[in-house]
């Protein structure tokens, strides 16, 4: 299946996106091909439906989601929601002609220093999406503790953290290809 990982912050030392790029490793090596935006490429300018069309970066995501069997977002949290970049990303997308987003699988993740690990955040963007009619994936992965739970390559250190990846990415890649069937 073909997955859009589409996250992080822009930080360049963003915790999410050392995991972003660890989920992608993981789902590539399942067989899947994964197709990341992150950092740059949603360094947009703010949602203005007076410029005179979208930028060449919002086009792209919308032909990647078009493309894909399935949406992987790994968000930080910011202030218990979603972060400003990423809801940007989201509102440009929204707006162009062709929408991804009607019966498009998606899966939450975050990763966090705090003890929630990001799961605060995961409610505002399940209103969002299921707004666009999206479906989102009733679990998430949310990794509590990502300064000290995520190694070098952004993958988790804790047993229950890893376990509960392994089985939400074994349920959501299942709930995906039936949803696509």
């Amino acid at each position: 299946m073909r997955l859009v990982l589409v996250g992080g912050s822009l930080r360049k030392a963003s915790l999410n996106t050392k995991f972003l790029r660890h989920l992608a490793k993981t789902l590539e090596g399942r067989g899947h091909s994964v197709v990341p935006f992150t950092g740059e490429a949603l360094r947009l300018p703010l949602y203005d439906a007076d410029l005179p069309g979208a930028p060449a970066a919002v086009t792209a995501l919308q032909a990647g989601l078009l493309e894909a069997g399935a949406l992987v977002i790994v968000s930080p949290e910011y202030n218990a929601g979603i972060p400003g970049h990423l809801k940007n990303a989201v509102d440009w997308v929204s707006t162009l002609e062709k929408s991804p987003w009607g019966g498009l699988p998606v899966l939450l993740c975050s990763a966090s220093p705090g003890a929630f690990g990001g799961a605060r955040g995961m409610l505002s963007w399940r209103a969002t999406l299921a707004n666009m009619g999206a479906f989102v994936f009733p679990g998430s992965v949310n990794v509590p503790h990502a300064d000290k739970n995520l190694d070098e390559e952004g993958a988790p250190t804790e047993a229950r953290t890893v376990s509960s990846l392994n089985h939400t990415l074994d349920a959501f890649l299942d709930f995906a290809a039936k949803l696509r069937a």
